[in-house]
C-alpha cells in the first residue's frame, strides 16, 4: 500500500467520527440558544411601538394588548394580540410583529368617529361603514343623521335601522360631500325627500344621488347665498341643477 492510499484511509476513519461530533456540537448550540431566548431575559419584552393609532395613545394601546413587560418575546403570540386588538371597536386591522430582542411594533388601522345617528338613548357614533364606535349624549361636532329606528344600537357592532335601505346612503352621501369639502349639519333621512341642513333653516332637498352629482352647484348657491347674507331657504336639486327659495319646508 503506497502512501497515498493509506492517507486516504485515515482520512475516511476521521471522517466516519465527525457526524457525530457534529451532532453533539449542533445539539449544544440548539440548547445554548432555547437558553438564551427563553431564560435568559435577553428577549424579555421592555417596548411596544404603535403606528397609525389616533384615538388611543400607544400606552393605551399597550394595555389593550394585555401583554406584560417583561413578558418573554417568543412565548408571545402575535397573531392572538392582533384578534384581541380588533375586538375594540376603534380598531379595524391590527399587525403585530416581533422587534427584536426586546420589543413589540404593532400597525394598527383605525376606524374614525364621522357620524352621529340619533337613538332613544342618545347618540350612536359611527365611522363610514356604519360600526357603532360608542354611544353618548353629547351632540358634538359632527353631522347627525336623524329620520331613522335604530334596532338595539350596540358598541363594536353595525348599526341595524328599521329603514334598511337607507341608512349606508345617507352615510355614503356625508362621506361625499366630505370629502367634497362641503360641511352639512344633518341629514334627515324620515320624510319622503331627503334634506341636508347646511345651517338650521337653510336646507338642501332631493334625492341623495342627484344632491351628490349636484354638489358643486349646491356649493356655488351657498356661497351666492353667503355673500348676501341668506342663512335661511330650501334648495331643491334635481338632477344637477338647482333652485332657491326663501321658505323653508321642515
Amino acid at each position: 500500500m503506497n502512501y497515498s492510499e493509506a492517507n486516504r484511509k485515515r482520512r475516511g476513519r476521521r471522517r466516519k467520527k465527525n457526524p457525530f461530533l457534529n451532532i453533539a456540537v449542533t445539539a449544544l448550540v440548539i440548547a445554548g440558544l432555547y437558553f438564551l431566548a427563553f431564560h435568559s431575559g435577553l428577549f424579555d419584552i421592555k417596548k411596544i411601538e404603535t403606528h397609525g393609532n389616533a384615538h388611543y395613545t400607544e400606552a393605551q394601546v399597550a394595555e389593550l394588548t394585555g401583554v406584560v413587560y417583561g413578558d418573554n418575546l417568543f412565548r408571545t403570540r402575535t397573531s392572538e394580540i392582533a384578534k384581541k386588538l380588533e375586538k375594540d371597536p376603534y380598531i379595524r386591522k391590527a399587525e403585530v410583529k416581533w422587534a427584536l430582542p426586546s420589543g413589540l411594533d404593532i400597525v394598527i388601522n383605525e376606524r374614525k368617529e364621522s357620524v352621529l345617528v340619533i337613538c332613544e338613548e342618545g347618540y350612536a357614533i359611527v365611522d363610514y361603514d356604519g360600526v357603532i364606535l360608542r354611544m353618548t349624549r353629547e351632540n358634538l361636532l359632527m353631522p347627525v343623521i336623524v329620520g331613522l329606528t335604530p334596532i338595539d344600537p350596540q358598541p363594536g357592532t353595525a348599526l341595524k335601522a328599521e329603514e334598511a335601505g337607507q341608512l349606508k346612503p345617507g352615510l355614503d352621501f356625508i362621506k361625499f360631500v366630505s370629502e367634497n369639502d362641503f360641511f352639512i349639519k344633518k341629514l334627515d333621512l324620515g320624510g319622503v325627500i331627503p334634506k341636508a341642513y347646511v345651517f338650521d333653516m337653510l336646507i338642501a332637498e332631493g334625492n341623495l344621488s342627484d344632491m351628490e352629482k349636484g354638489i358643486n352647484e349646491i356649493k356655488r348657491v351657498i356661497a351666492d347665498l353667503d355673500s348676501k347674507g341668506i342663512e335661511r331657504g330650501t334648495i331643491s336639486v334635481g338632477g344637477t341643477s338647482c333652485s332657491f327659495s326663501p321658505e323653508v319646508r321642515n
